[in-house]
């Protein structure tokens, strides 16, 4: 990570932490980079994709205990 996007990081989280929206942030405090670049990795979530996460947690609990 370079200086100027760490410094963005820090700015962005503090004006954040000060009140403003995290739609307005420059950087990803997620992904650690510039908000351009991870436009497309943020996805909402829906029924569909809870349900499949949550399935997946289970089928690993259940092979978890088979072990």
């Amino acid at each position: 990570m370079d200086k100027k996007l760490a410094a963005a990081l820090k700015r962005d989280d503090q004006r954040e932490a000060a009140g403003m929206h995290a739609d307005d942030r420059d950087t990803c405090h997620t992904h650690q980079c510039w908000a351009s670049e991870c436009e497309n990795r943020h996805r909402r979530p829906t029924a569909g994709r809870l349900l499949a996460e949550a399935v997946e947690i289970n089928r690993i609990r259940y092979n978890a205990r088979k072990q």
